[in-house]
């Protein structure tokens, strides 16, 4: 049986990083909808936010066909992205449909603490353009966006993974903890 782990969660909480440790640790690929939209965008106009807006549309709809490879075939992957509710449907979908089990990580944490973080990252981490179509002016913006995504309804049990105060690898030791204890509890 496959495995698929998705890795989703606030801006700015660190899902990249995870999910390329947790790719080196388990021996499992992993793709990222930043990552193939800097792809796309290196090859497709995005200065309107409508364009911008079907790139990552674009983007989730190649993350599900690559699952939907993947678990067709029995093998295990993990995705990143900052899903919502409808992209989350299809992905339970799939794996229901090819008999996958599915575990979502949800990374969260302080707002400001995440702010700090998405205006260090904009500002000073060689941004990809394609991902600075959308500023978040100010903390209160920045809380609404995060906000709106967390009341999100719940389509798969988010497992919460708080970043506040920690580093990667810290982060990443409680990734471990909370798939040993789910692997634990669904062994017996």
């Amino acid at each position: 049986m496959s495995k698929i782990l998705i890795v989703a969660g606030d801006l700015a909480a660190g899902k990249s990083n995870l999910a390329r440790k947790l790719s080196a640790h388990l021996k499992v690929p992993y793709f990222s909808k930043e990552h193939i939209k800097e792809i796309l965008g290196e090859e497709i106009e995005y200065s309107k936010r409508e364009d911008n807006k079907k790139l990552s549309n674009s983007s989730i709809d190649l993350l599900l066909h690559i699952l939907e490879r993947v678990t067709a075939v029995g093998e295990s992957v993990i995705l990143e992205a900052n899903f919502h509710k409808e992209e989350l449907e299809k992905v339970k979908q799939i794996c229901e449909f090819n008999n996958s089990k599915v575990v979502l990580l949800y990374l969260t944490g302080d707002i400001e603490a995440l702010y700090d973080r998405f205006l260090y990252r904009e500002m000073h981490k060689n941004r990809h353009p394609v991902h600075l179509t959308h500023p978040l002016r100010d903390v209160k913006e920045f809380e609404d966006y995060i906000h709106k995504w967390r009341s999100e309804e719940e389509v798969l049990p988010r497992n919460y993974i708080d970043v506040s105060g920690c580093d990667r690898d810290i982060v990443f030791a409680k990734a471990l903890e909370t798939l040993n204890a789910l692997e634990e509890k669904g062994s017996k």
